[in-house]
């Protein structure tokens, strides 16, 4: 039986000239700029996709995996793409605690 994946996702705040790890307002969507201000027009929340870098049976997350990382994988998937699974790779991940995002075909 084949299964689909799709990668999880997380939002991020970006401002006006970009994105900035500091700027994320702890994972929250923005709900007005602050806990009771007026809402910002220079941020905004994006979905950012998250990849899987998948080693034996350990899954680790990264949002912006290097090249080196990926090569020394034994397999991994890109953030933010939908993907058809083995059975074997849809184990790992469901056993990793990613089955919400696992889906049989």
């Amino acid at each position: 039986m084949a299964y689909t994946l799709n990668t999880p996702w997380q939002y991020q705040t970006w401002g006006a000239i970009g994105f900035t790890k500091y700027a994320r307002l702890a994972a929250r969507p923005i709900t007005g700029g602050s806990i009771d201000g007026s809402i910002n027009p220079f941020l905004t929340d994006i979905a950012r996709g998250i990849s899987l870098i998948v080693n034996g049976t350990t899954v680790t997350e990264a949002m912006t995996p290097d090249q080196d990382t990926l090569a020394a994988a034994d397999y991994y998937f890109l953030g933010g793409h939908e993907y058809t699974i083995s059975d074997e790779q849809a184990t790992v991940l469901i056993n990793a605690g990613y089955g919400d995002y696992v889906t049989p075909v």
